[in-house]
C-alpha cells in the first residue's frame, strides 16, 4: 500500500504536503519511487551483510556496529537516488527545509533531540516479512513517547505514528530468499559441488520472484560470478534443458516485460518456467530454454 496522505485538516498537512510532492518530483514520479525505494532498501541490507566475502546470508548474522551502520548506509543510497543534497544540520535539505532521516529495522524509531520540531522521513524494513514503510512526520513533542535511552532519545508514541504521511505502508521489497526458505532447502543448495550448481538450485527452487546479484554472488563464491550464471559452464547450462529461463533484469528487459514478470532491476535476476507454447516458443527462439 502506498500515498496514504493526511487529511486535508491535519496540523501538519501545510508542511507536509509540499514535501512529499517534492519527494516524487526528486524520485521523477510516484510510480518510480514505489519502485525504487523497495529496490533499495534490498540493496543497503545485502551490502552490510556481504555475503559474497562474509560467508553471511542473513542480516541477523552480522554484528551489531553493523546493523547500526545500515541506517547510514540506506541514507546514502536514498540522497543518491533523489539527488537531494544534506542539510546544514540534518541528512537532507528538501527544496531549503531541514528534514532528518531515521531508519529502523525494528518497531519504532530513535528521534535525537536535534530533530525535534523539524520533519523527519521516517523509513522501516522487515526481513521476515520482506514489508517496509516509508513515511513524513513531524517530531513534535505530543508525538513522543516520554522516556528516553541513555543517549537522550526518545520513540514515536502510537497517536504519534497516526500523524505520519505515509509514502509507503506495509509495502513488498526484495526479500533475502535465505529468510524464507525452509532450512531443509538451504541446506541442500549450499551442498551443490560448485557455484553454477548452487545457483541452478536456487532458480529451480525460487522462481518469478527477483533475485539481487549480490545473493547470486555470495552463491558463486568467486569474482566472476557471472560466469557461473552464463552458458558454457554456467547454471543457464543446467536449467535451459529443464525448461527454466533465468534471465537477468539488465540485458534481458525486454523479455522479462512481454512475459509479465514485474520490475527486475539491472542488480536482480529471475528464473521462470513458461506455461504455454507461446512463452515456450519466444523463450527457445531466444536461447533461454532448450
Amino acid at each position: 500500500m502506498a500515498n496514504r496522505p493526511l487529511a486535508e485538516s491535519h496540523p501538519d498537512y501545510a508542511t507536509l504536503a509540499p514535501l512529499s510532492s517534492a519527494i516524487y518530483r526528486y524520485a521523477k514520479g510516484r510510480e518510480a519511487f514505489e519502485r525504487q525505494v523497495p529496490m533499495i532498501l534490498r540493496q543497503a541490507i545485502d551490502e552490510v551483510i556481504d555475503a559474497p566475502r562474509s560467508n553471511r546470508f542473513r542480516l541477523a548474522e552480522t554484528e551489531k556496529t553493523e546493523k547500526t551502520y545500515l541506517g547510514t548506509k540506506v541514507e546514502i543510497l536514498l540522497r543518491n537516488y533523489l539527488q537531494i543534497p544534506k542539510g546544514k544540520v540534518l541528512d537532507l535539505s528538501i527544496d531549503g527545509v531541514e528534514t532528518d532521516i531515521k531508519n529502523t529495522m525494528g518497531s519504532n524509531w530513535t528521534i535525537p533531540l536535534e530533530s525535534h520540531g523539524h520533519p523527519a522521513l521516517l523509513i522501516r524494513s522487515n526481513e521476515k516479512t520482506a514489508r517496509c514503510d516509508v513515511g513524513l512526520v513531524i517530531v513534535r513533542p505530543e508525538y513522543l513517547n516520554q522516556g528516553t535511552n541513555r543517549d537522550s532519545k526518545k520513540t514515536l508514541s502510537a497517536v504519534g505514528t497516526q500523524n505520519i504521511w505515509w509514502l509507503l505502508h506495509n509495502h513488498p521489497y526484495p526479500p533475502n530468499f535465505w529468510e524464507i526458505m525452509p532450512l531443509a532447502e538451504r541446506q541442500e543448495i549450499m551442498a551443490a559441488r560448485s557455484g553454477a550448481e548452487r545457483i541452478a538450485a536456487l532458480f529451480r527452487k525460487i522462481q518469478g520472484k527477483p533475485i539481487s546479484r549480490l545473493q547470486v554472488q555470495a552463491l558463486a563464491q568467486q569474482h566472476d560470478y557471472m560466469k557461473r550464471v552464463r552458458r558454457n559452464g554456467g547454471a543457464r547450462d543446467i536449467l535451459s534443458p529443464m525448461g527454466i529461463a533465468l534471465l537477468w533484469g539488465g540485458k534481458d528487459r525486454n523479455v522479462i516485460s512481454t512475459l509479465g514478470l514485474g520490475d527486475v532491476s539491472r542488480e536482480e535476476f529471475i528464473s521462470f518456467t513458461p506455461a504455454t507454447d507461446e512463452e515456450r516458443t519466444l523463450l527457445r527462439v531466444l536461447r533461454h530454454i532448450d
